[in-house]
């Protein structure tokens, strides 16, 4: 399938808290950025759950930060990381970020993807905007049902992918871990591509954010079989979880990767970055994240917020890069196995 760049005018956000700045110092620190143009290149494609997201925030970023235009720009490519390279080769001076999930950049540089040009420790991370939990479903009229469904086929279980995401990776983890064999399927352009392909019967299931399946959940067009995160969800107790599933000898790798994914959508901008553009992003992203107004939109459109503020997530993405390299070689031999 063909990769289309789309382009929308809007405004993107991110998302941390640094919960008690004054007034007056959150106006100084957005006067750098007034009368700017600020653009936020998208990971994904425009039907994409980021999209959603950044569409959502947009217009409270752009009210913090004082911006004379944040522009959001949409750029598929790589399960994301067309955007981060993009990113990392920034010159001085760009007022450019990105906005995606995370835990892409983390797993890519730890799988050796050739598609990976950076060092992800290295990129300025200016906030969280959510990190909910990811979903494996299934279509709606398969005839797999649960993890031991899956174990017991016959053949590989299909996972239509658009390229080497955190999915991807996920994926090859929970094949490892749990015993079942997996085939990938590239060249799907965002969850959108991938949960038709699961609904119509071309693939078995993919791995999405919650809020991204709980319209095809509740329409009966998937089924979830297995949560990938830390903890049970406390609104879904019945789905498996599978830090809890996992055999012993594996659940310090599969706890690893729950806790990767669990950076999920943030903003970053390049290692060039000034420093003072980082603090009034940073400034102008808590502020946005603490808008009643905002609060109230996500509430409402269940796609809830779970900020984290971008200095403390810049030293949580070291620790993480650090004690997490027992996933390298599961992660290299998904990449080698689909080249």
């Amino acid at each position: 399938m063909k990769n289309k760049r789309r382009k929308l005018m809007i405004a993107g956000a991110m998302a941390p808290a640094l919960l008690s700045l004054p007034g007056r110092a959150l106006a100084q620190a957005s006067d750098h950025y007034k009368g700017k143009l600020v653009i936020v290149n998208i990971a994904g494609s425009a039907a994409g759950g980021h999209t959603r997201f950044a569409r959502m925030l947009a217009p409270y970023l752009e009210k913090y930060l004082g911006a004379k235009e944040l522009r959001l720009v949409n750029m598929p490519g790589g399960g994301g990381l067309k955007a981060a390279n993009h990113i990392w080769r920034l010159k001085p001076g760009a007022n450019e970020v990105y906005f995606g999930n995370v835990s892409t950049l983390l797993l890519a540089n730890m799988a050796g993807s050739p598609g990976a040009t950076f060092d992800p420790t290295k990129f300025m991370f200016l906030g969280r905007a959510t990190s909910e939990p990811r979903v494996l479903t299934v279509g709606g009229k398969s005839a797999i049902r649960s993890v031991a469904d899956i174990q017991k086929l016959k053949r590989p279980f299909v996972f239509p992918s658009q390229g080497t995401d955190e999915d991807f990776y996920t994926m090859a983890v929970l094949s490892d871990a749990l015993g079942f064999q997996l085939k990938a399927v590239t060249g799907y352009e965002g969850n959108a591509d991938t949960s038709l392909a699961v609904i119509k019967g071309d693939g078995d299931g993919h791995i999405t954010g919650w809020s991204e399946s709980l319209g095809a959940i509740r329409s009966g067009d998937k089924y979830p079989v297995m949560m990938v995160t830390s903890q049970p969800s406390p609104d879904y107790p019945k789905i498996p979880v599978v830090t809890q599933i996992a055999p012993a000898a594996k659940k310090g790798v599969v706890q690893a990767m729950a806790t990767i994914l669990e950076t999920h959508r943030s903003y970053i901008g390049p290692p060039t970055m000034d420093p003072a553009a980082v603090a009034a992003f940073r400034a102008a992203v808590n502020a946005a994240m603490k808008d009643p107004a905002l609060q109230a939109e996500s509430t409402k459109g269940e796609r809830l917020l779970s900020p984290m503020d971008g200095a403390v997530q810049q030293k949580a993405m070291v620790e993480l890069a650090r004690s997490s390299t027992a996933l390298s070689p599961i992660l290299k031999a998904a990449v080698k196995a689909i080249q």
